[in-house]
Parts: structure tokens; sequence; C-alpha cells
């Protein structure tokens, strides 16, 4: 069983466009499509999407927080949610004929001390049964940077494999607490290790560095370029088929999900690299967020390249 937590959940709203955006302009939608949103859940779809059982936890609140739940029963993902006061926030996509997407995060709102002793607690009881736990995301404000590091440590000292995707501060703090695999892209690898990174080259010295400081696994996400992975078998350079965007948001998040799976199923690191690669990449396929079609996942797959590179 994989476990997802996302402190910070959402309804995600894909707003599609007829015409390409105007500023200032009244914009009529075409389409709108609502998930359960926030990075993990977006994980978690993958994950039984890939056939594997997982369960969703974090914070929801309020009448969006009903939603949310309602949205992700449709989706068949059981979930232990701890209930907020606070209302669950909101994101928008919207989505252009020409492809470009622009993104409208609202931030989490507060939640209580009780609240969060609450999930820590929750998270203690799922990880005694959890193959993988995966953090992911950003948390509800008021929340202290080191929300992950002390997760984190918590879900290692249960000898569990966890997977942490953020940024900013809550990455930098988490990493200290040595999570069994992080995911950052060129930008956060390089504020992390306080340099400028850019091409290839840089993204494997980086990946190595960061590998070599304890973290077992770093993969660094390139685009459309593929990914770079540092760990104890090498360094790897994974390749996708080249392909037509529908809606790139949620890929990394399918990515880490898939990864899950792929760790708690014991294949090698060049093979999770592979098949997490595969399932990012039909995730852009999909216009709906977070989801893909296994059978394309599988064909990408087979078209998926991975090489040790050092």
């Amino acid at each position: 069983m994989i476990c997802t937590v996302t402190l910070n959940t959402s309804i995600d709203k894909a707003y599609r466009l007829a015409s390409p955006l105007v500023d200032g302009a009244v914009q009529r939608v075409a389409t709108c499509i609502d998930n359960a949103g926030g990075k993990g859940l977006n994980a978690a779809r993958a994950v039984a999407t890939c056939g594997e059982k997982v369960i969703a936890t974090g914070f929801v609140g309020g009448h969006t927080g009903e939603l949310l739940c309602d949205l992700l029963a449709k989706d068949g993902i059981p979930e232990r949610f701890v209930h907020a006061k606070s209302e669950t926030r909101c994101c928008i996509n919207v989505l252009e004929p020409s492809g470009r997407s622009t993104e409208f995060l609202e931030p989490g709102r507060e939640v209580s001390d009780a609240e969060a002793k609450a999930l820590f607690e929750r998270i203690d009881e799922l990880a005694t049964s959890a193959d993988v736990v995966t953090f992911d995301g950003s948390v509800p404000r008021g929340m202290a940077d080191d929300t992950y590091a002390v997760l984190v440590r918590r879900v290692r000292a249960a000898g569990k494999p966890c997977i942490l995707d953020t940024s900013g501060a809550l990455l930098a703090k988490g990493i200290e607490a040595l999570p069994t695999m992080v995911k950052p892209n060129t930008d956060e690898i390089g504020q992390l290790l306080g340099r400028h990174v850019s091409g290839i080259a840089e993204v494997c010295d980086a990946a190595r560095e960061l590998h070599e400081r304890g973290v077992e696994q770093v993969v660094v996400s390139l685009g459309g370029e593929g990914a770079v992975m540092a760990c104890a078998d090498g360094l790897f350079r994974g390749r996708s088929p080249k392909i037509e965007v529908v809606n790139p948001v949620g890929s990394g998040d399918t990515m880490v999900g898939a990864f899950a799976v792929a760790i708690a199923r014991g294949f090698s690191p060049a093979d999770q690299l592979a098949y997490a690669m595969s399932r990012a990449s039909a995730n852009c396929l999909s216009a709906s967020t977070g989801h893909f079609d296994p059978s394309v996942a599988d064909d990408l797959l087979a078209g998926t390249a991975v090489e040790r590179i050092g």
C-alpha cells in the first residue's frame, strides 16, 4: 500500500478556452473539469491507475473539503483526512488552444496546532502498514519550514521509504532529514546548492552532489527533455518519446506516484525511472489533471530510453 500525504489539498479547476487569453477582457470558458487536487492527490490517482492500493491523507475543510472528498471517492481513492475548520482552497489552470498553461494557486488557509498534531499522529498510524509514503506539495499558511523534515524523520524511523516532492525552504529543510527520494527541477536543485544549474553536465553534477549528501535517489526533472537520476547504481539519463502535450499539469505528481509504485514493486532504479517517466508522459496526453490511460503509458514505456551516463 502507498500512502500519499497532501497537507495543502485543493479543488483543481482546469479551464479550457476556445480562443487565446486576452489580458483585461472577459474570458469565456469552453469546458471546465474539477478534480480533487493538491500534488499528493494527483500522485494517489497515479498509484491507483497503476493498479496498486493507495490511501490519501492530509487536511480538508469546509464545503470545498466536502466536494473534494466526493470527487476523490468518484476516483475510487480511499482517504483518511483530518478535517480542519478552515476551508479547502481552489486552484485554477487556464489552458489555451496553443497549449499554453497558466495557473492560479490559492494559498492554504491556516490549521490549528491540534489539527496538525492529529495529522502527524494519523501519518504515524498509516506509515506502519505502508510500503512507501509520499510527501507532496506546499503546506497551509502558518506551518513551519521544517514540517516535512519532522515527518520524514518519523517515517524513516519507522523503517519505511519516503519520497519528498516540494520546493523552497520546505525542500531545503526536508532534505536534512534524508528522504529516500527527492524530485527537484533544475531551478530547485540550483537553489538547494546555492548556484545556477543549467545544461546536462551541471544537472548531473548537482544530482550527484545531492545524492552524496545522503539522499538515496535524486531525480531531476527536465520537462520535455526527460530526467536525470543519481543513485547508488550510478547516474542515469531518461528520455521519453516526443508527444503533443494536451495538459502538462500533474505530470510531475504522476511521476512521483509511479515512482512509489515502482519502489514498492522492487524495480531497479533504472526501471523505476523508465516506468515513472512513461506514466508522467501519459498524463500530459489527458485533459484531466492527474489522469492517464494505462495502455497509453505502456506504449510510451516501450519507447522510453534510460541509459547509464556515469
